[in-house]
């Protein structure tokens, strides 16, 4: 199920998004859509807060108090790598959105078509096979993050430090046996060290007493874990 965003002070717009989103579901009911609408940007950042992030978002650029460029980057700062559209009148904010990596526009009225294209092709590119994520509880929030953009989680005083692809962080009290437990499933990650878990997409080299990540992080490798991390990382290297 994709999970929609919608956030726009225009009560009309939200109510034109929510009856197209229901001409999609007829169309579609194999892909369902789950949406959720605001008409605030702090409404929406507090829904967040409890619930945690959507696949997509479609944010109008132009709201009272707080845009949606501003509303963006908070998303952004959350560590969310979802899909971010803009609701608008004009493409006047083109560096805005290369700002907050947004994929685009659509433009109002909005037609049909344009949200059907940009909801299928969201579904496609999210698509749980190709873009799996876990939801983990950060400083921000329930804040779903993607498998493939996770770098490496590093624990220390009490805290554990998930270092992503964008070379962002986030902070979690969750144990790091609870963080490995979440991640089982993928192949991608190593427990090399009691304090320390890594996704071997990201490793560059292993030496005996350490791993090079691509971020330039040096990951320690204790002496007795050093032939079943070594062992780990070739496996996976042949199976990719």
């Amino acid at each position: 199920m994709l999970r929609l965003g919608v956030c726009d002070d225009r009560k009309e717009d939200i109510a034109s998004i929510e009856a197209l989103v229901d001409r999609f579901s007829a169309r579609y009911p194999e892909h369902p859509v789950q949406v959720s609408c605001f008409d605030s940007s702090y409404d929406l950042l507090e829904a967040l807060e409890k619930s945690g992030g959507y696949d997509l978002y479609l944010l109008d650029i132009i709201m009272p108090h707080m845009s949606g460029i501003e509303l963006a980057k908070k998303i952004r700062e959350r560590g969310e790598r979802s899909k971010l559209l803009f609701l608008t009148t004009s493409r006047e904010y083109g560096i805005e959105a290369i700002g907050v990596k947004a994929s685009g526009y659509l433009l109002k009225p909005i037609k049909e078509q344009a949200l059907f294209d940009a909801l299928l092709s969201c579904m496609e590119e999210l698509a749980p096979e190709n873009n799996p994520c876990v939801m983990i509880k950060t400083k921000l929030g329930l804040t779903r993050v993607q498998l493939s953009e996770l770098v490496m989680i590093e624990s220390f005083d009490h805290i554990r430090e998930l270092t992503l692809l964008s070379g962002d962080t986030l902070e979690t009290t969750a144990r790091l046996s609870e963080l490995n437990e979440l991640l089982r499933e993928s192949p991608a990650f190593l427990f090399p060290h009691r304090a320390y878990i890594v996704n071997m997409e990201y490793i560059r080299s292993i030496g005996n007493k350490h791993i090079l990540m691509t971020n330039g992080k040096q990951i320690p490798v204790s002496k007795k874990a050093y032939a079943e991390v070594k062992s780990a990382y070739l496996e996976y290297m042949i199976r990719m």
